[in-house]
């Protein structure tokens, strides 16, 4: 009798540790994703007037529009936490009394000048990842340059407003 009750007490000791093995693992794989959000920030701005110095290729005036990420940007208490940027989604206007207009959207990692750039069109939208393995964050920014190489009046305006929204995961 001793024997048997032995052999039940050793497969509950086993069962118990087998389950405690399986959620174990259980737990270790979804410790990234479990808790993981995704969150979304949209920022939008008009670009400011360019004067037109010339109908040529070499001079051309520059409106731009900046879209900064701060800290009132970021949900309260995930400040400090690390995110990861999923894709920049963006939205460009154009200057119609320009001649020809050449458009880049330049992302800087927080508290940095250093730009990465990426040629876009005016007047259209679209997403790109290209920036998702750099930093992302409080301190972040996007540039859109407008470069417009000829037109009248001597200033352009836009047409109307760029925006960007920065989607990430923390």
């Amino acid at each position: 009798m001793i024997m048997k009750g032995t052999i039940v007490w050793a497969r509950g000791i086993t069962q118990r540790r087998t389950l405690l093995a399986f959620l174990a693992v259980f737990v270790a794989s979804t410790h990234g994703t479990a808790f993981a959000a995704e969150k979304a920030i949209t920022k939008t701005a008009a670009p400011n007037p360019v004067l037109v110095l010339s109908n040529s290729d070499t001079q051309p005036g520059v409106g731009l529009a900046s879209f900064n990420v701060l800290a009132a940007d970021i949900p309260q208490g995930t400040l400090i936490d690390p995110k990861q940027l999923l894709e920049i989604q963006w939205n460009t206007t154009y200057y119609p009394q320009g001649i020809r207009e050449v458009v880049q959207l330049c992302y800087s990692r927080p508290f940095s000048s250093q730009e990465d750039c990426r040629e876009i069109y005016p007047n259209s939208s679209g997403t790109l990842s290209d920036f998702n393995a750099q930093a992302f964050g409080h301190g972040s920014r996007v540039v859109i340059y407008h470069r417009v190489f000829g037109g009248t009046p001597r200033y352009v305006n836009p047409a109307g407003t760029d925006s960007v929204t920065f989607r990430y995961r923390y």
